[in-house]
Order: C-alpha cells, then structure tokens, then sequence
C-alpha cells in the first residue's frame, strides 16, 4: 500500500489522535489539582532526614472498645496504635535510616516529652511499649501543652527565599494520635507560637484520629474540626474508628516524604489507569 493511498492517511490520523495529549476537560479537576500544586510553595523535592515527634494520645473513652483483625486477635485502643507506630517506625527507618523520633504523651490535662529525638529505632519502641493507658476525664484539652514542649525542646530549619532550592539539613514533622471521642481538644488560633509553627517551611503536622465507633454519642465531629485547627494547609488528616484495616492504611499513607507529597486533595491511592 502506497503512502498516498487515502486508507493509510485515515489510519495515520487515528494513530495522531490517539496518541495525542487528550483535552483537560476528560479529566475533571485536572487543572484545578495542577494550579494548587504549583501554588505550593518552592522547596527542594527531595527525601531529607525527617525529625518526627510522635505526640501519642494515652486517654480513650473505652478501653473496652476493641479492634479487631481478621484472625480474631483483638486490640485495646492504645495498643493498636503501639502497633501501627510500630510498623511506621520500622518502615520509616528503613527508608531512611537518619530519621528521627521523639515521643510527646497526651495525658488527660497535659502533655509530657518522654523521649527526645533518636534514630535508635529500639530505644523508641521500648519507650512506646511501656507507656500506660489512661482514662479521659476532662472535657478539654489544651494543646499548648504540646506547643510548650515544642518552642522549648525543637529546633526548626530557617527557610530563606534566597536559598530555597538548597536542601535543608533536615525538616521537623509532627504526627497527632488523638484517641479520644468525649474530650475536645482546644487550639487557640490566636496563639503566637502556632502561628509561626503555621508558616514554617520545614515542620508539618499530620493527624490521625482513632475515635469510637458510634459517633452520634460521642463528639468526634466537633473533636475532628477542632483538630483541623492545627492544618496550616499541608497536613495531611485521617479519621478512623474502631476498623484494624483502615487504620493501618491511614498509617501507611503518613509514610510520604512531606517534601515529595502532593496535596492530600490531591492524592489518588487507587492502581491502573483511569477510563
């Protein structure tokens, strides 16, 4: 077949338009996700050394509210989040092993470091392992407490404009377990240091709320939009309730680089290629 003949030319141009970038309107939000990436601010998209303060949550509701997996094996609340932060620990470490952990506790009126920073993966496990359950008997809880520790005991990398595509020796990112569905937690959105925590560059906070499974008896909606009070726009925030299989998802989806992520919005777990 010669290439003058009309049939080759009308196979060439389904090969063209098949090949050819498709219009952004097949794909709803694309834009959108695209202008909201590059609004982002400009830092090094690279896998620095994190600082991780893990601030654990000792108090629930109900320690007879179990998880349960799927052989049977059933979980208080606090040890299944020993569990997940066991295997966030592990895996974090494995993927840098310069990571760094520190362990602030959530009791019911205050807060308490217990461990400063170490890439000593057992010495923090160990610290994890023997911290206590205890009952939530306050209707609050202020989280000043934990900025306290923060502006006390963490040091933050400076961002400088003129150095923005200069890696950062290393960033600070801090992960919320919140266990309780009665106590509401108290964000003061006035509060000095939280602002300058909210424009720093290099520190993140993440959330994971693990509450109970009734919510209409409880106040996890009023909980859940109190906690978004410590979203500076970055964070990433789950909610689970008493479901082993989520909350080992939402666990596993902390484990990006705050550096390399795209926006939660943004994000798409699923696998192959949409329709």
């Amino acid at each position: 077949m010669s290439s003058s003949d009309p049939i080759s030319f009308n196979v060439i141009n389904e090969i063209r338009e098949s090949s050819s970038p498709r219009n952004t309107d097949d794909y709803p939000g694309l834009r959108e996700q695209a202008i909201a990436n590059f609004q982002k601010p400009n830092l090094p998209n690279i896998n620095v050394p994190e600082r991780i303060i893990i601030c654990l949550d000792v108090c629930c509701d109900n320690q007879n509210s179990l998880y349960r997996l799927g052989d049977g094996t059933t979980f208080t609340p606090l040890n299944m989040l020993k569990r997940v932060l066991d295997f966030f620990i592990h895996s974090k470490h494995t993927i840098n092993k310069r990571t760094e952990f520190a362990l602030i506790i959530l009791k019911d009126a205050s807060a308490f470091l217990v461990q400063n920073f170490t890439n000593n993966v057992r010495d923090i496990i160990h610290t994890i392992d023997f911290v206590n359950a205890e009952d939530s008997v306050s209707e609050t809880f202020d989280f000043k407490h934990v900025f306290d520790i923060i502006k006390q005991e963490v040091e933050i990398p400076e961002y400088k404009q003129s150095e923005c595509m200069i890696p950062p020796p290393y960033i600070v990112r801090m992960i919320v377990l919140y266990a309780r569905s009665k106590c509401v937690p108290f964000i003061a959105q006035e509060d000095s240091y939280l602002t300058f925590l909210k424009i720093q560059m290099y520190f993140y906070i993440d959330i994971l709320f693990a509450h109970e499974d009734e919510c209409n008896l409880f106040q996890c909606e009023e909980i859940y939009d109190a906690l978004q009070n410590l979203d500076n726009g970055y964070s990433y925030v789950f909610e689970v309730s008493r479901n082993a299989a989520k909350i080992h998802e939402s666990i596993a989806k902390l484990l990006a680089h705050p550096l390399q992520r795209l926006l939660q919005k943004n994000t798409d777990y699923g696998f192959g290629t949409r329709c």
